[in-house]
């Protein structure tokens, strides 16, 4: 596994779920860049991302934007492995490249894919954070159900947005 690149009272880790509906997006938008910015408020710059479709490519998106306004923040690109997008459309590789290309760091955890390789990367994003910001629908399965349990378990702070 990769050094870490970055200090971890200064980082938070990112987390929730490929779907996001429509009619959602906007105002999930707000409560994700509100979040963002009371995070980097208390110093907490760096932004851990898993870069998976939905929510982590809003979250990625969303810290590109913010760079302007907030001049320390970072963004850390997690890829659970190296061909993460391989079986992604034309536009989501596009996008996934994009956002790629204008992190500050990306961390690839293995080169190929293997059986439970994307919880690792969920571990690694957790255990490499003071604080994580969540879109949990509280379904008891899944990725977001795994990173938010884990977080728990460790006693590591959680705002969920889906709640604001």
């Amino acid at each position: 596994m990769e050094k870490i690149l970055f200090d971890k009272a200064h980082s938070v880790a990112f987390t929730g779920h490929r779907f996001i509906s429509m009619d959602k997006q906007n105002e999930l938008k707000q409560s994700l860049q509100a979040a963002i910015i009371e995070h980097y408020k208390r110093g907490i710059h760096n932004c851990i991302c898993g870069m998976a479709l939905g929510f982590d490519m809003m979250v990625a998106d969303m810290v590109l934007s913010l760079k302007a306004r907030l001049p320390y923040i970072h963004l850390t690109a997690v890829v659970p492995f190296r061909n993460q997008s391989e079986k992604w459309s034309d536009k989501q590789k596009a996008k996934y490249n994009y956002l790629l290309s204008h992190a500050d760091r990306i961390i690839i955890l293995s080169e190929q894919y293997y059986k439970g390789c994307l919880l690792r990367r969920n571990d690694y994003m957790v255990n490499n954070s003071c604080g994580v910001i969540a879109y949990y629908n509280g379904e008891h399965k899944g990725g977001t159900f795994y990173t938010y349990m884990k977080a728990m378990s460790l006693n590591i702070p959680i705002v969920n947005i889906i709640d604001t």
